[in-house]
């Protein structure tokens, strides 16, 4: 039972490859995301979602997720400072100098900590390429 239990935990999700690349249009928990998926529409997303519509970097899309965390501390600022850092580190260049912009969801709760997901994305505008080390 055990090894059955096993080999089921190897499969991907079938929008995403062995390696956990996104290989198709796929509806998904925003808690579901990692860093590297391409998102198709950003600039439209509300405050409070709980899906986001996943697709192939290769194919038109507006954003890109740069960084995700568990267990943040529930508190705004800790929030942007885990993006903010992380933007430097994906994109190659401090969020101040960008010409992009970061977009964050968290946990709709009030717990002490939550979940965080940072998207960078040029509003309204569609891509086929990836925002890492851009420096844009």
């Amino acid at each position: 039972m055990l090894l059955g239990a096993t080999a089921c935990s190897l499969f991907s999700p079938a929008y995403r490859d062995a390696n956990g690349q996104v290989t198709a249009t796929a509806s998904i928990s925003i808690t579901s995301l990692k860093t590297g998926d391409c998102v198709y529409d950003v600039s439209n997303l509300g405050s409070q979602i709980t899906t986001v519509q996943v697709v192939p970097c290769s194919s038109q899309h507006e954003g890109e997720v740069f960084a995700t965390e568990s267990n943040v501390a529930n508190v705004d600022t800790d929030i942007v400072n885990f993006c903010t850092d992380q933007f430097a580190l994906y994109v190659g260049m401090g969020l101040d100098d960008s010409s992009l912009t970061a977009k964050y969801f968290t946990n709709t709760t009030s717990a002490a900590n939550t979940d965080v997901q940072c998207i960078v994305y040029m509003p309204g505008q569609m891509t086929t390429q990836s925002y890492k080390d851009s420096q844009q």
